[in-house]
């Protein structure tokens, strides 16, 4: 966000009015590609802002996303400007993660960690086909 733009205003408190369905994750989506004449290289990323509520359903993303803004290097996560929204976020993944482990879709107090299948989750792809109407 540029200086001086108005939502800047917004990211400087925490309100008491703003509710889950308001929030949403950036995920970047990243890739490189050898092109097949040249063997050139080529860098290309997509930018995705997911509805925080979409990873209630998803096994360990909410203790992930809750380690992450916990416990993120301090510049950045201020670069990725999360303090406005935590206050809501942070108690939602909590009872998510809790959730998920009460349900047995995660081991009870498995430790919060980039997952042996990443950038996956188990059943990922059940979800993703669901949403596309398969």
């Amino acid at each position: 966000m540029p200086p001086g733009d108005p939502h800047e205003e917004y990211r400087s408190l925490q309100s008491p009015d703003i509710t889950l369905d308001r929030i949403h994750l950036r995920v970047d989506w990243q890739t490189l590609r050898r092109l097949p004449l040249s063997g050139a290289i080529v860098f290309n990323f997509k930018g995705l802002f997911w509805p925080l509520p979409e990873f209630r359903d998803e096994p360990y993303v909410p203790a992930l996303m809750a380690n992450v803004l916990r416990h993120g290097k301090e510049n950045l996560m201020k670069y990725k400007n999360t303090w406005h929204v935590e206050h809501v976020a942070l108690p939602a993944l909590d009872r998510w993660a809790e959730e998920q482990e009460d349900k047995g879709m995660v081991e009870k107090g498995w430790d919060a960690k980039t997952l042996d299948e990443s950038p996956y989750f188990p059943g990922w792809k059940e979800k993703w086909h669901r949403q596309q109407g398969f």
